[in-house]
């Protein structure tokens, strides 16, 4: 018999074991619906070449982009990385502007 920390016994009677099933997946829903959604708190971050193919442009057009400010990168080791939503939002800035006038 397992008991619980508090020395109390559980007892299933007239609970098929689909019913248990269904109330232990009821409550874990309602206790996941609880927890803060983490990865929407988190960035995803892509590769150089996975940046290049989605703007359509070669590494070295990228490398040139982002030394002239462009675009945000960031280094882990040798690897050189970008957040997908600071490159999406680079886009979106520079479709913004397109059709301004120049305004001295």
């Amino acid at each position: 018999m397992n008991k619980l920390n508090t020395g109390e016994q559980i007892l299933f009677t007239g609970l098929s074991v689909d019913e248990l099933l269904l109330r232990i997946e009821q409550i874990i829903d309602s206790k996941m619906g609880q927890l803060p959604n983490i990865q929407e708190n988190q960035s995803e971050y892509i590769t150089r070449k996975e940046v290049a193919k989605l703007l359509k442009i070669t590494l070295p057009t990228l490398h040139d982009w982002t030394k002239q400010g462009f675009l945000q990168s960031y280094r882990i080791g040798n690897r050189i990385l970008y957040k997908l939503k600071e490159v999406e939002q680079s886009l979106t800035h520079v479709l913004n502007n397109k059709h301004k006038k120049f305004i001295l």
